[in-house]
């Protein structure tokens, strides 16, 4: 096998800022603002790192979906998706008293809804398929309950 590191490794490096109350990263060409742990204001319009962090998950899965489709000849016309995530313990984020346990996202639930030429049975095939070319997939199965369902579009 190939023992050239960049060959079985890609590295990542960013740089964050604390400003004021927001906690800017750096990435290449962007920054990415962070003003909170998590928002608990249904209201709010600040971008949490849970916001960001759930963003990336279905971002990233949709990708490698799309990006195996183009591998595999197989356009992905539609894709859409919601996300569904459980957060334990949230008073202990909030600093209320007799609340200590430590917080985790406990379970993640994504329904992605995807249309390609195709029956939809090679089309859930496929996508189960993709799904294991994903790192996000891979990394977050071993940290939470996570699953995911393909709904065809009709």
């Amino acid at each position: 096998m190939n023992d050239i590191y960049e060959s079985t490794h890609y590295d990542l490096s960013l740089r964050g800022i604390l400003m004021d109350d927001t906690f800017k990263v750096y990435t290449a060409n962007d920054a990415i603002q962070v003003t909170s742990d998590v928002n608990f204001d249904i209201q709010g319009d600040a971008k949490s790192s849970l916001n960001y962090f759930a963003s990336s998950i279905m971002g990233g899965i949709a990708h490698t979906i799309i990006n195996e489709g183009k591998r595999a000849h197989l356009e992905i016309e539609e894709l859409e998706g919601k996300i569904h995530l459980t957060l334990a313990e949230p008073l202990t984020i909030l600093g209320v008293k007799g609340y200590h346990e430590p917080p985790s996202i406990k379970t993640c639930h994504i329904t992605y809804y995807v249309y390609a030429d195709t029956d939809n049975d090679s089309l859930i095939f496929f996508c189960n398929e993709a799904l294991k070319k994903s790192y996000i997939y891979h990394t977050l199965q071993q940290a939470m309950e996570l699953t995911i369902q393909f709904t065809p579009l009709v």
